[in-house]
């Protein structure tokens, strides 16, 4: 499957809008804003889903499930978003961990 996804063009306005929420949760104490703005409206996870569903659906993932797989990445969402890796470097990731044994687990249902 790896080779059927393409890394989709970066939207920098869903980077800007996930570093919106984050300045304005980071004033909320007792939460970890980081991870919640980059999940806040599943904007990644939607954005990369509408790139690639008619693959992934092919290959056996549903939009739970992926989510499921993106949960696990968190980190390095957070990491693209304040800059620390690219997004061809992250999407790299994701596709690294769909086709793996993460990947596999997850769509066996564990």
């Amino acid at each position: 499957m790896k080779e059927k996804l393409k890394i989709p063009e970066e939207n920098i306005e869903i980077k800007k809008r996930i570093l919106g929420f984050r300045n304005e949760f980071s004033t909320i104490e007792a939460i970890e804003y980081r991870s919640l703005a980059v999940w806040y409206g599943n904007l990644i996870p939607k954005y990369l889903w509408k790139n690639w569903k008619d693959e992934l659906k092919k290959e056996g993932w549903t939009w739970q499930k992926f989510l499921k797989l993106l949960k696990y990445l968190t980190n390095y969402a957070v990491n693209y978003v304040e800059g620390e890796i690219s997004w061809e470097d992250f999407i790299k990731k994701v596709l690294k961990d769909l086709n793996g044994e993460l990947g596999e687990a997850i769509k066996k249902g564990r």
